[in-house]
């Protein structure tokens, strides 16, 4: 084999190797769930993975929001194939990052609507932050490391970030 072909199977394997984690290791999806009505005034949709930390996080945020004029959708990642962002006021997709990126599912929902201001993005991941590829898109991203004792802090800045853009499309009448 050629120089040039060892070359080209060398880079081939490093890009792929970024994304074997996400085929290897599958993920586990938190279970749906639907609250109040989805003829409500504000649509919110949570599409989460599962674990005790994400789990604790969509409980805060549900508790927030169950109580008020919204319906919420909870739902796994795989199933963002599913959705569409523009059905929803405000969509929140909780991710594992694997090989230093996002979920597959989730990049590819934020190429069909990575431009809607109203899609809230967190990726978890134990070192470095790790942020969806942010290019012409107007999506909110964070990134944070998966500690429970940070759950509280994380859930109360998920759910301000929620009622702000709620209490935007309200005063616009969106």
């Amino acid at each position: 084999m050629t120089w040039a072909k060892w070359a080209a199977l060398f880079l081939i394997a490093i890009v792929d190797g970024c994304t074997a984690p996400h085929y290897i290791w599958k993920q586990k999806d938190i279970a749906p769930v639907e609250i109040n009505a989805p003829g409500l005034e504000h649509r919110l949709l949570i599409a989460s993975r599962d674990s005790e930390f994400k789990q604790a996080l969509v409980d805060k945020i549900q508790d927030a929001f169950s109580d008020k004029s919204t319906y919420i959708k909870i739902t796994g990642v795989e199933s963002l194939v599913d959705e569409d962002a523009r059905a929803y006021s405000v969509v929140l997709i909780i991710n594992t990052a694997m090989g230093w990126t996002v979920d597959i599912p989730v990049e590819k929902f934020l190429k069909k609507f990575g431009e809607l201001d109203t899609i809230i993005v967190l990726t978890t991941a134990d070192g470095a932050d790790v942020y969806p590829d942010l290019k012409d898109r107007n999506i909110d991203a964070i990134s944070s490391a998966s500690v429970m004792e940070q759950t509280n802090t994380l859930a109360d800045t998920l759910i301000t970030k929620i009622d702000d853009l709620l209490k935007r499309q309200s005063v616009s009448g969106q």
